[in-house]
């Protein structure tokens, strides 16, 4: 039996070993052939290929020998460059051959060097170091530049003489990469090209020295990159060099720069003061607070403010205290940054504080900031006990931003002082009061709520307190619930303020019974109760309100009323669009025909347009033959036959046909 099965076997392997082997040519011919802006499948297959190569020497042997295959032939610049990039990953001595090749022409020396850079082989950088003699120009710019990522020590004599070149980008190259090599020979180099400090490559040295002097911070070898970093500071090196070395030699000294900082602010130099002041944030000396608060005073104002704010940062005690000190300041830059920052770190005790500088704030706008800080402040309900105190201190100055700082900071516990500043007679006092109990309130608090606005002094801000206690209504409690509160309530106050306070609120939570109040009040004999509950009636929110607003619209009192409750009427219809029957419909046509004036009719017609029911085409349609709705009909006409065209699609064209000519 095993004889039979040995030929089938071998058939079997054979033909898979030529599929792979097909897949494997159709897979180098699209990738020879790739353009950009063409498939970019084969570009993922041999990612992918590459991904999975890494860490397996014999996968990354083959893959690697099918990108050099594509190197070696005929191919696309773009599939070229595209093997490159993935020779960066996978590339061994054996693509560097035909690799170099690349290298011979000016048009692909660019992703050679892609390739190249990251090759472990040093056949790899020999040929770098081969190709410097020939090369001109951006090609040999870009060959020095993969030699200083190689951090190749063999090119370092042949990168002396380049920095040396008249070429300004030859030069630059070269000692950006004596840099990033290092070694004795580059550190003289570029400490004579520091002294020289010649414009034409000097932010190159500077590049340079800048990594030569951090690999040296890096192998804990400090002096040596303090004395680089020493000599970029001097004066005749450009602003941003200078600044950098500042910043890194902060970073060396051995009190986290405390004293080179200080000596910053105090000097003359202004160019190392922002650096020396962003520096303190972090600053790990424990004299760093209490150094840089004593210099505050010393500082223009500009450097003040950032100093409080890097002060701010550090948080801890002395911070503070130095922040505090100048709430009070003279210039309305630092009083301002230390208000605001103030607001960041500042505890229950620095209310008081805040409290005087109420009194002493020039404009809204400082109050504001005052505000936002004492909304800040850390400290929880201590906080808010001490924001409570100054609203009860006649003589804190101005009241608000407590009481606005408390509605900011939402706790429960400021309940009560809401209810009590909700009866005060200061319009803004009562608007943040309202804003308060929206903000804490539950649905226990809710009669309270209502109390309070029944009790209300401030009659300018009616609407604004109402409109706050409709918000707590939808947010609190149930439906039923609230409705209960608010009869309650309607029951208990005086017939007319009642009726105005809270009669409007049973349509934030409908029920029945509230409806049969509202109702009521529609048809009140007394004109101002009326005109409450058919405004009220009018944005009742579902409905149930339709039977009454129907009769208030036979029985209309005024031509003002009555358009008051058509349009409710027609607000009502246009919600019920949704989902439209048969009942919605004849409630149009009802509306239609008890139609008063043209306006009416157009009005009832807009809503109309929306309701996509075959039955409502035919009502429309009827429309088209009141002269005056003539056009607005046609236009409701076109417009449902348009939306129902694909369900109902002979009673659409029958409904335009009919108005051809119309």
């Amino acid at each position: 039996m095993k004889t039979q099965f040995v030929p089938a076997i071998a058939w079997l392997v054979g033909a898979a070993m030529l599929q792979a082997a097909d897949t494997a040519g159709s897979n180098l011919e699209a990738l020879r052939q790739y353009e950009s802006g063409s498939n970019v499948a084969v570009l993922r297959h041999y990612e992918q290929q590459v991904a999975q190569a890494i860490d397996d020497p014999a996968a990354r042997q083959k893959v690697e020998s099918e990108l050099v295959e594509v190197l070696a032939g005929q191919a696309t610049f773009e599939a070229r460059r595209f093997v490159c990039t993935q020779l960066a990953i996978i590339g061994s001595k054996a693509s560097v051959p035909a690799t170099a090749k690349l290298l011979e022409s000016d048009e692909t020396v660019g992703i050679a060097c892609l390739a190249l850079a990251k090759n472990p082989s040093i056949q790899a950088g020999q040929v770098l170091r081969e190709t410097l003699g020939r090369l001109k120009g951006q090609p040999l710019v870009q060959v020095i530049n993969t030699l200083g990522t190689r951090r190749d020590r063999e090119a370092v004599d042949a990168l002396l003489e380049f920095a040396k070149s008249e070429d300004r980008a030859v030069a630059g190259a070269a000692y950006l990469a004596l840099g990033k090599i290092g070694g004795s020979s580059a550190r003289i180099a570029m400490a004579e090209a520091r002294q020289k400090n010649d414009p034409a490559v000097a932010d190159a040295v500077a590049a340079g020295s800048f990594l030569f002097a951090e690999r040296l911070a890096a192998q804990n070898r400090r002096p040596g990159a303090v004395r680089i970093y020493d000599q970029l500071l001097a004066p005749d090196h450009a602003d941003h060099v200078r600044r950098g070395a500042f910043e890194a030699l902060l970073r060396l000294d051995a009190d986290g720069g405390l004293q080179r900082a200080t000596g910053a602010l105090t000097g003359a130099d202004a160019i190392f003061k922002p650096s020396a002041i962003a520096a303190v944030a972090t600053m790990q000396n424990a004299e760093t607070s209490k150094s840089f608060a004593a210099l505050l005073p010393k500082l223009e104002p500009t450097h003040q403010a950032l100093l409080l704010e890097a002060l701010a940062e550090r948080g801890d005690a002395e911070a503070r205290k130095a922040v505090a000190a100048e709430v009070d300041s003279p210039h309305a830059l630092v009083r301002s940054a230390a208000i605001v920052n103030l607001g960041r770190i500042g505890t229950a005790s620095d209310v008081p504080l805040l409290a005087q500088a109420t009194q002493a704030a020039k404009g809204a706008e400082e109050l504001k900031l005052i505000e936002t800080a004492l909304a800040g402040l850390q400290g929880g309900a201590a906080v808010d006990q001490a924001l409570i105190a100054q609203l009860r201190n006649r003589m804190a100055g101005p009241k608000t931003p407590f009481l606005a700082a408390l509605v900011r900071r939402a706790n429960p516990s400021s309940l009560r002082v809401f209810l009590v500043e909700a009866g005060s007679t200061s319009p803004d006092m009562v608007k943040l009061a309202f804003q308060g109990l929206t903000r804490v309130g539950t649905a226990e608090d809710m009669p309270a709520v209502l109390k309070a606005l029944g009790g209300l002094r401030a009659e300018s801000v009616r609407a604004e307190a109402m409109e706050a206690t409709s918000q707590l209504l939808s947010r609190v409690g149930t439906p039923s619930a609230n409705a209960g509160a608010i009869r309650a309530a309607l029951e208990a106050a005086p017939s007319s303020s009642g009726t105005q306070t809270y009669l409007p609120l049973l349509a934030v939570c409908p029920d029945a019974d509230g409806l049969v109040l509202v109702a009521r009040s529609a048809a009140d004999a007394d004109a101002s109760v009326r005109d409450i509950g058919l405004r009220t009636l009018a944005d009742w929110p579902d409905a149930s309100a339709w039977g009454p607003l129907s009769d208030c619209y036979s029985k209309a009192a005024t031509e003002t009323e009555r358009v008051l409750v058509l349009r409710g009427l027609t607000r009502l219809l246009g919600e019920q669009n949704a989902h439209p029957d048969s009942e919605v419909v004849a409630r149009y046509r009802a509306l239609l025909a008890g139609a008063k004036t043209e306006t009416d009719r157009k009005l009832i017609l807009g809503a109309l347009a929306g309701c996509h029911h075959p039955d409502a085409l035919t009502v429309a349609v009827e429309q088209v033959a009141q002269p005056g709705a003539q056009g607005e009909a046609k236009l409701t006409v076109r417009r449902i036959a348009e939306a129902i065209k694909a369900q109902h699609p002979e009673a659409a064209a029958a409904a335009l046909k009919q108005i051809e000519g119309k």
